[in-house]
């Protein structure tokens, strides 16, 4: 037992080095190809340093920004001193040759052009591609940042300029024609909701948008009135050459709206599905205010097929406090308006359901004898709008009368506990479906003769 233990614990040893090796090991390769990869080429001159502006590994192809053409060399190290170098416009199978100046392994050519692919022919090495861009042709300036309402202004905005922002593209050895993205960050203002607190809070949005057709650009419509910065691209950031822009104060008109509500059950009421009527619920709603100027609550039957044409209410108001008396199925919808009547938002909405009625009446009560164990005379039920009960001695003398059916008889008259015995109850009600009762009957007190207040 202990000899196959100590088997088991050397093979998981073993087991755990092996797969630390193949860790090591792929980690190695991937570093030697990508160490490969960058050795081969060396991009160098221009005004600071060249930037490789994307790795195109699916075209075997690598994009560099140079800002001027000034200077610029391509430089190539084989292990063959035997090499020839090749440029093309449109795809490699119409490329020319280029002189080179070589010593050694390593070769190097200049007096290059801006939009070039450059390569070299290196025998038993597959090819790799450059593609040379002169950022400075591509220089953009903003005259303006223009934010305007987009497709749906209740939705998005929409940054454009007035400055056509030139594209740049590059030329794949097959012949494709790739974009290359531009990147801007862009800085506003805008509310954040917090369900714990019910309240909006200001929240600076520091965001980043990738085009390959930086304008216009799209972002969500803020719920504050804000202006916008922005600030790009990354190739003139690279090149200490970035632009940075500030907005008029776009006046928004987009909503955002929540709600919650308080419900007024009776808790004495139990079984069935749904609230109980009469239910009376409180709904509260909150919006971006001031951007939010109108609030307003209706209410339909769920379960009639033209209810959402003829609503039960239509309330003005942050909050609205409302008794359903009826069952069936109810939608509550909440619309808030912006100060401009151009968007409204109706996102927010309840499903309630009031339950059929229901009553039963107990027959026996030991009040005084077992305190909180069966010691109140009380009805169960569910959605009672109406109620009326009273109760009487054998005598027809009236002990107690509720009109409350959450309440009950505590067995008392006058203050003090009344003989046990035979009591009778006449109960009038009605419920939230419509159907109504009355019940009569009698009702036995269970407790001692001797027991007093």
């Amino acid at each position: 037992m202990v000899l196959r233990r100590t088997l088991t614990l050397k093979a998981n040893k073993a087991h755990m080095r092996m797969k630390e090796y193949r860790k090591w090991t792929t980690m190695v390769c991937f570093l030697l190809i990508a160490w490969g990869l960058s050795a081969q080429y060396a991009v160098q001159g221009g005004k600071g340093s060249p930037l490789m502006a994307k790795n195109d590994t699916s075209n075997d192809i690598q994009v560099w920004m140079v800002y001027s053409m000034e200077g610029v060399e391509i430089s190539y190290t084989s292990s063959s001193a035997s090499h020839q170098w090749y440029r093309y416009k449109t795809k490699a199978l119409e490329a020319e040759p280029v002189n080179s100046t070589q010593q050694g392994n390593t070769s190097v050519i200049t007096n290059l052009e801006e939009g070039w692919g450059y390569y070299v022919d290196d025998p038993g090495t597959m090819k790799k591609y450059v593609w040379l861009i002169d950022y400075s042709r591509y220089e953009f300036t903003l005259d303006a940042l223009i934010v305007t309402g987009g497709v749906d202004p209740c939705r998005n905005i929409s940054l454009n300029t007035t400055t056509e922002v030139p594209l740049m593209a590059y030329t794949t050895p097959t012949g494709g024609r790739q974009w290359l993205d531009r990147s801007f960050d862009i800085s506003y203002q805008t509310l954040q909701w917090d369900g714990g607190s019910k309240m909006f809070s200001h929240r600076l949005v520091d965001t980043t948008v990738v085009n390959s057709v930086p304008f216009p650009i799209t972002l969500k419509a803020p719920l504050v009135d804000t202006d916008y910065v922005l600030r790009g691209d990354q190739y003139a950031r690279h090149f200490d050459r970035e632009k940075q822009m500030h907005s008029e104060v776009y006046t928004t008109v987009a909503v955002e709206a929540h709600a919650d509500t308080t419900l007024i059950v009776d808790p004495f009421s139990t079984g069935g599905s749904g609230l109980s009527a009469p239910a009376t619920i409180l709904f509260r709603g909150y919006a971006n205010e001031p951007v939010a100027a109108g609030y307003t609550w209706i209410i339909y039957r769920a379960d009639d097929t033209n209810g959402a044409e003829n609503p039960l209410v239509r309330y003005r108001g942050e909050e609205m406090e409302y008794t359903f008396t009826q069952a069936g199925r109810y939608m509550v919808e909440l619309e808030v308006v912006d100060r401009q009547v151009a968007c409204i938002n109706k996102e927010v909405s309840f499903d309630i359901q009031i339950s059929d009625s229901y009553l039963t009446v107990p027959n026996a009560f030991s009040p005084g004898t077992t305190p909180g164990i069966n010691d109140i005379f009380k009805v169960s039920y569910r959605s009672l709008i109406r109620f009326n009960g009273w109760i009487y001695n054998r005598w027809g003398v009236e002990q107690f009368r509720w009109s409350d059916p959450s309440q009950g008889w505590d067995g008392k008259k006058g203050g003090k506990y009344v003989p046990p015995g035979v009591y009778f109850y006449v109960i009038e009600a009605e419920g939230s479906d419509g159907i109504k009762y009355k019940r009569a009957g009698d009702i036995n007190i269970l407790r001692s003769k001797t027991t007093q207040e």
